[in-house]
C-alpha cells in the first residue's frame, strides 16, 4: 500500500534532516508523527519515527540536569487542539483564562506569558484544548511555530484599538510566512493554487508544496473601544480572506460566538450511540471528522465491531426517526445511531 505522504509531512521530514540540535529533531519528529497518514502503508515508517523519537528523548533526559530545554510540545486532548497566538499585550491570555479557567498569568504589560500553557474549553458536550502561547514577535523560537503547525486550528488575537496594530499585524504575517505557515480561512487551501491570491501572489511552486494552511479566526479584542472600528478596517485590508470575530474581555461580548467558531474550525461532528431498545447517551458523543460515514463511526468504537456491522438505524432532527441506513450513509452533527451487527 502506498504511503501517500502529504507535502506538509515531507516539509517536516526535510526540516528534520536539516536540524542541527536534538531539540530541533525532537520537534520535527513529533510533527512528522502528527502529520503522517495513519494506515497500513505507513506502519513501518511510524514505528521508525517512534524509535528515533524515543532515543532522542532518552538522550535529552540524560542531559536535562545540566541543560534546560526550552522546546514545547502538547499531546492533543479532547475533541481537538487550538493554538491561540498574537502580538504582545493584545489580551490573548485573558481570553484563554475566561474560556478555560487556565491559570495563565495576566498583566497590563507585554510578554507576561513566557511559556505556553494548555487549558480545556467546554463547548456544549465536548472539550477542546486551547494552547495559550507567548507573544508572536520577530525573535519567536521554532517551537512556537511547531505548536501552531501541529494544532488542528488557530485563533489569532489582535487588539483592535491598538495604535500600532498595522505594525504588529505585518510582523505576525511576516513571521508566519517565514515558518511556511499561511494564515487563512478554512477553505483557503484551494485558493493557494491561484497564483494571484490576494495575500501572496509571488509564491513559487516549491514554497507552495511546503506551505501549511491553518484554519484561523482573527479575534478582534477590545472591539468596544472607540477607535476599534479603524483597527477593524486595517485588518480587513491586510488579511481580506480571514473571518473576524469581535469580542471584549471587559464586558464579555462575542465570547459565546467565539466558542462556536472554535468548534466549527475543527471541522468535526458529534454522533451519539443508542443501544437497541434503550435511550441514547447524549453526554458522551463519538467525535468524527465532517463527511464521516456510519461505518467510520463503528470503526471508531472498535474495528472488529465495524467489520461485523450490517446496518444502522438513524435519528436526526430532519427526516430520520429510526429508519435503516447503509454503512456508507454520511453523518451529520448530533445524529443518533443504533448499530446492528
Amino acid at each position: 500500500m502506498p504511503a501517500n505522504l502529504t507535502p506538509q509531512y515531507l516539509g517536516a521530514d526535510k526540516r528534520f534532516r536539516e536540524a542541527k540540535t536534538s531539540e530541533e529533531k525532537i520537534v520535527c519528529l513529533q510533527e512528522m508523527m502528527a502529520l503522517i497518514p495513519k494506515h497500513k502503508g505507513t506502519e513501518k515508517m511510524r514505528a521508525d519515527i517512534k524509535t528515533r523519537l524515543s532515543k532522542l528523548l532518552k538522550m535529552k533526559g540524560q542531559k536535562s540536569q545540566t541543560r534546560h530545554s526550552t522546546w514545547y510540545h502538547f499531546e492533543k486532548q479532547g475533541a481537538g487542539q487550538v493554538a491561540v497566538f498574537g502580538a504582545p499585550n493584545v489580551g490573548k491570555s485573558s481570553i484563554v483564562k475566561i474560556l478555560t479557567n487556565a491559570q495563565t498569568e495576566i498583566a497590563p504589560y507585554p510578554f507576561t506569558t513566557t511559556s505556553p500553557i494548555a487549558g480545556m474549553l467546554i463547548y456544549e458536550d465536548v472539550q477542546i484544548q486551547l494552547i495559550d502561547t507567548p507573544p508572536l514577535a520577530e525573535d519567536s523560537p521554532p517551537w512556537f511555530f511547531h505548536i501552531i503547525r501541529t494544532a488542528d486550528s488557530s485563533v489569532w488575537v489582535i487588539d483592535a484599538s491598538s495604535d500600532d496594530l498595522l505594525e504588529t499585524t505585518e510582523i505576525c504575517i511576516k513571521r508566519l510566512k517565514e515558518a511556511n505557515l499561511y494564515p487563512g480561512s478554512i477553505d483557503m487551501h484551494s485558493n493557494l493554487q491561484n497564483e494571484n491570491h490576494s495575500l501572496e501572489p509571488m509564491i513559487n511552486d516549491k514554497e507552495r508544496e511546503e506551505i501549511v494552511v491553518k484554519p484561523i479566526y482573527i479575534v478582534a479584542n477590545k472591539s468596544d473601544e472607540p477607535n476599534a472600528l479603524l483597527g477593524l478596517e486595517i485588518i480587513k485590508e491586510l488579511v481580506p480572506d480571514m473571518p473576524i470575530i469581535q469580542v471584549s474581555t471587559k464586558n464579555g461580548n462575542g465570547l459565546e460566538e467565539l466558542k462556536r467558531r472554535i468548534f466549527d474550525s475543527l471541522e468535526i461532528l458529534r454522533v451519539y450511540t443508542k443501544p437497541k431498545g434503550k435511550q441514547p447517551d447524549l453526554t458522551d458523543p463519538v467525535i468524527l471528522k465532517r463527511g464521516s460515514t456510519v461505518f467510520d463511526a463503528a470503526k471508531t468504537l472498535h474495528k472488529d465491531f465495524a467489520a461485523k456491522l450490517k446496518y444502522a438505524r438513524l435519528w436526526d432532527n430532519e427526516k430520520f426517526s429510526g429508519q435503516m441506513v447503509e454503512r456508507s450513509h454520511i453523518l451529520k452533527d448530533k445524529d443518533i445511531i443504533e448499530f446492528h451487527v
